[in-house]
């Protein structure tokens, strides 16, 4: 008897309890020689009601679905259940018989049915049961406790992703007299169980989404209905990528929903790389599998919503179409009706995402709501606003009040018209009015009335009245005054709202090179436009992306002081990213020594100790403000002499952060930053740096410091690396031994623990494998830097064949089970099935959009938009892999030693990656036929 079962139980033994306390109170008036016994038996009967009442408030509580009540737990209610109705019983007898007497003797003449004898064993039952069953109920709550600790350990998270995040906790809600249909809408949507899997709610910038966002996560939060939310943020570290979305959403349902515990945990121990997985596969194993798992749980169909704000500050787009595409699979769900409310602007990677699950959703566009609702909603929230600031001005100020119906209605109704449609601002009007950074309200107000004939014609005329009203208070005095405080607004403004992520004023000053006070002086007014936190450790944000909008548009240069050069400042940051790093970085930064010790061992604290918050930005960002500046690099460049000296230091420290698969994009930008013709060394620097990291990247991201031990002993004796930091070689090896002399034709080597690949395939853009393993499951890597990006699972034998489709959209997979499956790339997706194939398929070819496989020889369509059917020959391009020889025009190129010997091949181009009996997979790029 486990759930409701037990709890009922509990109810009943609680019921049969008072019942028999009930009496033992009657017989304690009338009776006289038992009085000792009776109260020690109502003491006994008193604290088990306790701990009977305490167990069922555990099992009402969130954990209490989540309680394996043990079987000692049940018996031990039906033991106790049955010594109660014997006491029952023998009290009800004694005292129906004593009835007629009492009636001619007295109430007094009652007498006790129990020995001391019998009482003493009556209490002793009742004790043992009551100190089973606080023991069994502790233990069970201590692990579920322990089993919820292990998981949210395990779960990685976002930081500040909720909406009720500490640093976001002053962020706006709707005004209640504002939005209301619309609020009323989504809560019907969410309860409606015949309503849409999501609700997606859009509009341009500056509209309140997120506003919106927050103010529906409360209310369903305190309606018990909000599993999780997650606020995604451009420029903020962990909310700028989905990359943990999906775990923060789970560590977020495993709080609301204890019973998900144990299959999460699940989840995780049998694969403990699922939460670094593509998000499919968290996706499915995270949350959807474990919400299904939860009907038995369950009395009945619940609701859990989740609320994913400002989608469209996502930064890989395919991302976005991934997560509206596994969002909508909720429907599936039988017990749990799981609801997704995503807010974005109409973006088109977004629409494209939703493009591809029409009639699965609801949505709505907030700039085409009627403009009288709009307006009527931001008077709303002007008209509470600007009578809180000035009753906030009148107790400060009381010699210079306001009058009491200052603004005015038609003030109020002048700022909503030049609102419209934007809710910034009437939100960063009533932020620069307030500001006490400014002396007077009302000739804030004004300032602001000034912009009001020429806010009616776009969105960026609108933004110049949201913003240069707080900006051009700043332009007083000389001429000269004016150019110094542009200056110092461009160097301290321009890097916060172009930065990757936000930093605090003190490592901001750092990576600057300027002193804190300069930054605190220059952000002292800026309060309306940016959140400048008190504490110096706390991170400068923009209140509203739209504000970067606005100082860097190319259009705005000649008209807006503010303007800011995004190229210019981008090239700064790098630069002072570099001398930064130079002054910083060094060898065994972390004071390691063993250079065997792994990542997994070493303490955040320390790494966090020797790489404080500017160093580890610069050594993420360099790369992508360098590119973002637009400049070239050669010979001599800045890069390239930081190179030559910190090479390994950086890769050192991006293991540390757990980022070295990044340097492989990062060089790769590089390179293509790298100016023709005059750049030979720094060419060759980049491109030997690019074979040193595919090389060694999984070494020197389990260990750090193995890059000054295994990356430079068995790099090639003239690896431009090697040459350079030879020095650098770890103290402990004495003699080196010999290495090859040059790079080989082997690119990179992917591997993964066990199992062995039957078939391969690039897509057609070279920059993806699908390899086919032995578990029956294909896995999509990223060539560029060997990362593994998800796992397809649905074959039911070995798989024979592999294709993707001319666009690289679609998979094909051929198996032994005779059947042909199709993937979506971008979600992992199974699209369909083709089966009664007469023989074994052996190769997959797709020509011009059709799918066609392989059929002893010949090439048979499947499918095909046509329906058609035809028979093709086979074009197996220039170069073939056969047992131990890669053929070019049918003559023997490269003999291929044992261990070389693949088992799978694929070709593109000039490129070959043989799937190898040892489980990995290896690449080699032939030279070009001229």
């Amino acid at each position: 008897m486990e759930g409701v079962g037990a709890a009922s139980s509990i109810i009943a033994v609680i019921e049969l309890s008072a019942k028999v306390a009930s009496l033992c109170v009657k017989y304690s008036t009338a009776v006289k020689n038992a009085k000792p016994d009776i109260e020690r038996l109502l003491r006994q009967l008193k604290g088990l009601q306790i701990t009977l009442l305490g167990a069922q408030e555990l099992l009402k509580s969130p954990n209490g679905k989540s309680l394996k009540t043990a079987q000692e737990l049940v018996d031990g209610l039906s033991n106790c259940e049955s010594q109660l109705k014997e006491v029952q019983s023998k009290l009800d007898k004694k005292f129906s018989k004593g009835q007629k007497v009492m009636t001619k003797l007295g109430f007094r003449a009652l007498q006790w049915p129990f020995q001391s004898k019998e009482v003493d064993s009556i209490i002793k039952n009742l004790k043992r049961f009551r100190d089973t069953l606080s023991m069994d109920l502790t233990v069970d709550q201590k692990v579920v406790d322990v089993s919820q600790m292990f998981v949210l350990s395990k779960l990685p998270t976002a930081n500040d992703a909720a909406f009720d995040s500490y640093a976001d906790e002053h962020d706006a809600r709707c005004h209640p007299e504002t939005r209301t249909e619309l609020l009323k809408d989504i809560d019907e949507w969410a309860r409606n169980p015949k309503g849409k899997g999501i609700f997606w709610l859009n509009g341009m910038a500056g509209t309140g989404k997120s506003t919106i966002s927050r103010t529906v996560a409360q209310s369903f939060a305190n309606q018990g209905l909000l599993g999780a939310s997650f606020f995604f943020k451009r420029g903020e570290r962990d909310r700028s990528n989905a990359a943990l979305l999906f775990t923060t959403i789970a560590a977020q349902l495993v709080l609301k929903e204890p019973g998900l515990t144990s299959h999460i945990r699940a989840a995780i121990e049998a694969d403990p790389s699922v939460t670094r997985k593509a998000l499919k596969e968290q996706f499915e194993k995270l949350i959807l599998k474990p919400l299904e798992n939860l009907r038995d749980r369950l009395d009945d169909t619940k609701t859990i919503v989740l609320v994913i704000d400002a989608l469209d500050e996502c930064e890989r787009d395919n991302d976005i179409r991934v997560i509206v595409s596994l969002l909508s699979q909720a429907k599936s769900l039988s017990s749990i009706r799981l609801r997704a409310f995503l807010t974005s602007r109409p973006e088109l990677p977004v629409r494209l995402g939703f493009n591809t699950i029409k009639g699965r959703y609801q949505d709505l566009v907030l700039h085409e709501i009627p403009n009288p609702i709009i307006e009527h909603d931001i008077a709303a929230y002007l008209h509470f606003e600007l009578a809180s600031i000035r009753n906030e001005h009148n107790d400060l100020f009381p010699n210079r009040r306001l009058p009491p119906d200052w603004p005015g209605s038609q003030t109020v109704r002048d700022l909503a018209k030049m609102a419209v449609p934007l809710f910034i601002f009437a939100a960063t009007v009533c932020r620069f009015i307030r500001d006490p950074a400014w002396c007077d309200p009302g000739d804030r107000l004004a300032k602001v009335l000034e912009y009001q004939s020429g806010t009616q014609q776009s969105e960026i005329d609108k933004l110049d009245a949201t913003y240069l009203p707080v900006l051009d208070r700043l332009l007083v005095g000389s001429e000269a005054s004016k150019r110094s405080l542009l200056s110092e607004f461009r160097m301290v403004v321009g890097p916060i709202v172009l930065l990757a992520e936000p930093l605090p004023i003190r490592s901001l000053a750092r990576l600057l090179g300027v002193e804190e006070k300069v930054i605190i002086r220059r952000l002292e007014p800026l309060h309306s436009v940016l959140s400048v936190p008190a504490s110096p450790t706390s991170p400068v944000r923009m209140f509203h992306l739209s504000f970067h909008d606005f100082l860097v548009d190319h259009n705005k240069q000649g008209t807006n002081p503010f303007w800011i050069d995004r190229g210019a400042t981008n090239e700064k940051i790098a630069t002072r990213c570099l001398e930064l790093l130079s002054d910083h970085l060094k060898k065994d930064i972390c004071d390691l020594r063993i250079p065997g010790t792994a990542r997994a061992d070493i303490e955040s604290s320390v790494i966090d100790s020797h790489l404080p918050s500017y160093v580890r930005y610069a050594c993420l960002y360099w790369v992508h403000h360098l590119q973002q500046s637009n400049t070239r690099i050669g010979d001599g460049h800045q890069v390239h002499t930081f190179f030559e000296r910190h090479f390994l230091h950086w890769l050192e420290a991006l293991s540390l952060l757990g980022k070295i698969s990044d340097s492989v994009r990062m060089i790769k930008n590089l390179q293509g930053l790298v100016s023709p013709g005059t750049s030979s060394t720094v060419s060759a620097f980049l491109h030997d740096a690019a074979r040193f990291i595919l090389s060694f990247r999984q070494i020197i991201d389990l260990c750090p410091l193995q890059t000054y031990a295994s990356a430079i002993v068995f790099a090639p004796t003239t690896s431009i690396i090697r040459g350079l930091f030879r020095n650098c070689v770890s103290d402990l090896i004495t003699l080196l031994p010999r290495a090859d002399l040059e790079w080989d034709a082997c690119l990179q080597t992917l591997e993964r623990d066990k199992g062995w690949i039957s078939a391969l395939a690039f897509s057609p853009d070279g920059t993806a494998l699908a390899t086919a393993w032995d578990d029956w499951t294909v896995q999509l890597w990223d060539i560029a830097t060997g990362e593994h990006q998800q796992t397809l699972q649905g074959h039911s034998d070995l798989m024979t064949a592999l294709a993707f489709s001319p666009d690289g959209a679609t998979l094909a997979s051929a198996s032994y089970d005779k059947t042909v499956r199709l993937w979506d790339i971008a979600s992992g997706e199974h699209r369909r099935t083709f089966g009664g194939h007469n023989s074994t398929l052996r190769r997959l070819l797709f020509l011009d959009g059709n799918f066609l496989v392989a059929d002893r020889g010949f090439l048979r369509i499947t499918h095909s938009p046509a329906d058609k059917s035809t028979d093709q020959e086979a074009d197996i391009g220039p170069l073939f892999v056969g047992d131990k020889w890669i053929r070019q025009d049918g003559k023997n190129l490269i003999w291929l030693p044992p261990k070389f010997r693949a088992h799978a091949v694929a070709v593109h181009g000039s490129t070959i990656a043989l799937g190898l009996a040892s489980g990995q997979v290896g690449f080699f790029r032939l030279a070009r036929k001229e």
